[in-house]
């Protein structure tokens, strides 16, 4: 953590920023996950204020024995606050030495509301304690990019979590089964199997309902032939998974062979080629290309992947219009689909990290084999 808040320093001092003020007062949601990443802490409200030569995070008394066993160790001390009208911003400004300092607040942690309180409260300090607030936009996201030992490690074990829930469950499927029974049966198996839960809801779409590529596990049963797409992840020690593979109950038709094979091609040649100093843009067209050439190109439609870390979409983004420079250490899936309204959709998706120049694949759920390959 002291070696992220070096890293962060230095970004402070490019972008000529005396502070990073992390997530709002109260706020939960958006913003945990930078703070997680800097100071330790996995608390869902907390303000975390680095400046160039302290880290000071202040929370309320839900997480004062929380947030000292989590920070312990880390570089950050921790500021037992009382409420937002208790004078706390005063003392975290003057521990900090953020007082009458360029401080940078980033967009994605607060919303508007939270952007307006904070404001009140500052303009309630003494003139000569008010910090500066300004935009920082993606600083710590930048930072988390690139995965360190640890991180990858527990990236890994999410990974396998979720290989191992998938796999029981995939024995278990059926004609008849619902969707949601699924659901249910993969989220039961992640913490059998180690987990803390799922990364995020479950997608278990079969027949025509999986040509929504974000549609919602239904009580509807499993068709004998039909494309049944399951997206799903697990939670490790913060760190998440992405999973999803699609899969046919009985045997497979024409179609369902053609347009499977068409993605998993796709897959295959974003992996093969993907490289460190390539855009996301660059390595979108890499499967798109294949996709296009099949006469699908207009139903795949969103990009090939995102990162994955602490949150389970996160930078970098590799998408047509992406311009995320990949680097060694990234981690991130690629997922290529093919959506025909009426009939169903393919998904396949790995999460890969780059290494030595190339990607080297870390999901290892089984895929469909059909005979012949």
């Amino acid at each position: 953590m002291t070696g992220r808040l070096e890293r962060l320093r230095a970004l402070l001092e490019r972008e000529g920023l005396d502070g990073l003020l992390i997530s709002a007062p109260g706020e939960e949601g958006p913003g945990w996950e930078s703070r997680a990443y800097l100071s330790g802490f996995t608390g869902s409200a907390g303000v975390l204020l680095v400046t160039r030569s302290a880290a000071v995070l202040a929370v309320d008394s839900r997480y004062w024995e929380q947030a000292e066993q989590e920070t312990a160790g880390r570089g950050v001390r921790v500021l037992r606050a009382l409420g937002p009208r208790q004078g706390w911003l005063r003392e975290l400004v003057g521990e900090a030495g953020a007082a009458g300092k360029r401080i940078g607040v980033s967009p994605r942690d607060l919303t508007y509301a939270a952007f307006l309180g904070l404001s009140e409260m500052v303009d309630a300090l003494p003139a000569e304690d008010r910090p500066e607030l300004v935009p920082a936009f993606g600083l710590v996201e930048e930072l988390r990019r690139v995965k360190d030992r640890v991180e990858l490690a527990l990236l890994e074990a999410a990974i396998g979590i979720a290989d191992r829930a998938f796999a029981r469950l995939a024995g278990e499927l059926e004609p008849g089964m619902t969707e949601d029974e699924a659901a249910a049966r993969f989220e039961r198996y992640v913490r059998e199997e180690g987990g803390s839960g799922v990364s995020f809801p479950s997608i278990v779409a079969g027949g025509p309902w999986s040509a929504l590529p974000h549609a919602q596990p239904r009580r509807e049963p499993f068709a004998a032939g039909a494309p049944v797409v399951i997206d799903v992840g697990a939670r490790y020690r913060g760190y998440c998974s992405d999973l999803t593979r699609t899969v046919v109950l009985g045997e497979p038709g024409a179609r369902f062979r053609e347009v499977y094979e068409v993605v998993r091609a796709a897959q295959a040649a974003a992996i093969a080629g993907v490289e460190p100093g390539m855009r996301g843009s660059d390595a979108h067209e890499l499967a798109h290309r294949v996709i296009r050439e099949a006469g699908y190109g207009e139903q795949f439609g969103h990009g090939l992947g995102h990162g994955v870390g602490l949150a389970v979409h996160e930078d970098p983004y590799l998408g047509p219009s992406s311009d995320h420079v990949l680097e060694e250490g990234m981690v991130f899936t690629i997922e290529p689909g093919i959506y025909l309204p009426g009939w169903g959709g393919v998904r396949i998706e790995d999460i890969v990290v780059l290494e030595d120049g190339r990607a080297r694949v870390l999901s290892h759920a089984p895929k469909l084999e059909f005979e012949g390959d």
